[in-house]
């Protein structure tokens, strides 16, 4: 057998700079041209005083996105590649950031990443790369830094804490411990759940810090008295939910939002959230696209059923935004029925028509359950009532038009839009879970994965193919407007 001839032992001769060893289209350099062109003075006022000379920000900002775009978010991955690869020794400028550096600008450089992000689109926007004729939002589910053994009920909260408090007035045994736990049969607890709570009171009464693990609790106790509905919280991390994902299954997720723009998605806003649905997420994108971006007069707006709510195309017509939200009914192309806007509304006699009755405004009613205002009318010939939505004019506006074809084509945009956008985040980066903490956090690692996905489009889009096409370098043209390389 014939193999290939090696060199071990044979010294080598590399090229003096770093620079030389990375290939010349890399995207690392187009990382450190935006990088360098931003503002760090907020960063030096913050961190100006006496103490240990810091790294510089830009080095560390370079590389936290270069990690975002190599799929690589650990920080003492990213540490041990400021050492190991030249793409992160050459971003580094030769230094090497321990990991709990990198950590420590994440946690504590939140403000500076989103002003990074709103560069992004400011870039995309001088290059012409954004088009607000039609914005497209979204949302999605993505994995919170959280285990389910961790997440409970408020009365096993309860119960854990009183057991904490025995523990830091004095050590207690275990079968107290085991006794306390399954004393009361009356709170029908799974064997599941009585085992999970046997492993947590373990690990927290082998931990010296028992006042750190109380506020932990006190923490989860505040969420409830937040939220009255709420079943359960985490206690590794109490801002994330419980969320059901596309394939069905019940996991500890953050819901993400995005708008996009249609012409090369751009992301032009992000957000995180806790809400399971995204009803109340409309306008906070809206606000903010409108902060990033300056909109046009006849910009348009394209989301999906999860959207259409009567408050949010109120405000879009305040806003003075046309919208394309169809209904659950429209969206699933299936047959309308009364709860979702199956009926008519004669506005000068203000009545609402339904099955050929018609019905005569009662009053205006707020259901405390459910936490909506809404409208009766009732017939009382026949003795019925029609409850309809508090701005079910708005509705009826919006349900006319989606049943256009216009406003079909225009809404069937939104897949080609947004939704791969999400794709890219997920599995092209690898974002698909959070590795920190915390809503605050979440949005920064967001922010993050933004930048890194408005950079790689940026770039594409000044010229540089990917390195399977050779790294060919061209002149690209859209709508007879080229591209300045």
């Amino acid at each position: 057998m014939v193999y290939m001839s090696s060199f071990k032992g044979q010294n080598w001769l590399i090229p003096q700079s770093i620079h030389d060893m990375v290939p010349k289209n890399h995207i690392c350099f187009f990382v450190e041209e935006f990088v360098d062109s931003l503002d760090f003075s907020e960063f030096d006022m913050i961190n100006e005083g006496a103490g240990h000379p810091s790294y510089h920000p830009r080095i560390i900002m370079k590389v936290i996105i270069q990690g975002m775009l190599s799929k690589e978010r650990s920080s003492r991955k990213l540490a041990s590649a400021c050492r190991e690869n030249f793409v992160f020794m050459y971003l580094a400028e030769k230094v090497q950031p321990e990991f709990s550096t990198i950590c420590r600008f994440r946690r504590n450089n939140k403000e500076i990443v989103k002003e990074a992000f709103k560069e992004t689109i400011k870039l995309a926007d001088e290059h012409d790369l954004i088009d607000l004729n039609l914005i497209c939002t979204d949302g999605s589910k993505i994995k919170a830094n959280a285990s389910k053994k961790m997440c409970l009920t408020k009365e096993q909260i309860g119960k854990l804490d009183s057991i904490i408090d025995k523990m830091i007035e004095e050590d207690i045994s275990q079968d107290e411990i085991d006794k306390e736990i399954c004393g009361n049969k009356e709170e029908n607890l799974t064997n599941l759940e009585i085992k999970n709570l046997k492993e947590i009171v373990k690990k927290y009464r082998e931990s010296k810090n028992k006042e750190k693990i109380k506020e932990k609790y006190n923490i989860a106790q505040e969420e409830f008295d937040k939220d009255f509905q709420l079943k359960r919280v985490s206690l590794s991390d109490p801002d994330c939910r419980m969320m059901q994902n596309k394939k069905g299954f019940f996991e500890l997720d953050y819901n993400v939002q995005f708008t996009v723009d249609s012409k090369n998605q751009i992301i032009v806003a992000n957000d995180v959230c806790k809400d399971t649905d995204d009803f109340r997420q409309l306008e906070p994108q809206v606000k903010q696209t409108k902060e990033n971006i300056q909109f046009k007069e006849d910009t348009r707006l394209s989301t999906d059923c999860g959207y259409n709510s009567g408050e949010n195309l109120k405000f879009l017509e305040d806003e003075g935004i046309t919208g394309y939200i169809p209904n659950k009914e429209q969206a699933k192309n299936r047959e309308q029925k009364i709860k979702f806007d199956n009926y008519e509304y004669d506005e000068e006699a203000n009545e609402v028509i339904s099955d050929g009755k018609r019905f005569r405004y009662s009053g205006t009613y707020y259901n405390k359950k459910d936490r909506y205002r809404f409208h009766r009318y009732r017939n009382k010939e026949f003795k019925l009532n029609r409850d309809v939505p508090e701005f079910f004019r708005e509705r009826l506006r919006m349900k006319k038009k989606m049943e256009t074809t216009e406003a079909k084509k225009i809404y069937a945009l939104r897949k080609s839009i947004v939704e791969p956008v999400i794709g890219n985040i997920k599995y092209n980066l690898g974002f698909d879970k959070f590795s920190m903490k915390g809503l605050k956090n979440a949005k920064l690692e967001l922010n993050l994965a933004s930048i890194a996905h408005n950079l790689k489009k940026i770039w594409i889009k000044r010229g540089i193919l990917s390195a399977n096409n050779k790294n060919l370098i061209f002149y690209l043209i859209i709508k007879n407007n080229q591209i300045e390389l």
